[in-house]
């Protein structure tokens, strides 16, 4: 028996042959994995927009706009921003506050569904402005999965 440690240069490639096609059998999945928890965390941001929206109404004392992409566009929204309107005109001034935000990597708002067509607007109460009654919000991702948001005429977001 000889006194030599460590492993052989034959050892050494066949653990890493093994490790390589581990490694190459998993990564699919893990692809998958991660568009579908894309998808899970673009619905929750949004969920917790609206709900940020409607209490700063309520907080501010002022109508609060969320609008989903750029009108009229009601499909493969990426984008939306969310508008303290102090002096209730319905045009971004200056000194309001408008936050821009983006939906995750690799998601999409796929349909928006809401009257009006592309926004919700919380009155000062919390509740979404006379005369409109909230509506779907469809999410997807890159393997085109889909989840939903509701909003109630009340402006409460939930999952269906």
């Amino acid at each position: 028996m000889s006194g030599s440690r460590g492993f052989s240069l034959l050892e050494l490639l066949a653990a890493v042959a093994i490790s390589g096609i581990v490694l190459a059998i998993a990564m699919p999945g893990f692809g998958k994995f991660r568009t579908t928890m894309a998808l899970k965390q673009a619905n929750a941001q949004i969920l917790q927009d609206v709900r940020r929206a409607r209490q700063l109404a309520i907080t501010r004392r002022s109508a609060v706009v969320v609008r989903f992409g750029a009108p009229p566009t009601i499909s493969n929204i990426t984008s939306y921003t969310i508008h303290v309107d102090t002096n209730g005109d319905g045009v971004v001034q200056g000194t309001e506050m408008i936050t821009p935000r983006n939906l995750p990597n690799g998601t999409r708002l796929s349909a928006v569904s809401l009257d009006p067509v592309d926004s919700l607007v919380f009155e000062t109460s919390g509740l979404l402005r006379a005369g409109t009654t909230g509506g779907r919000l469809v999410f997807a991702n890159r393997l085109n999965r889909r989840d939903t948001l509701l909003v109630s005429a009340a402006g409460v977001c939930y999952q269906p």
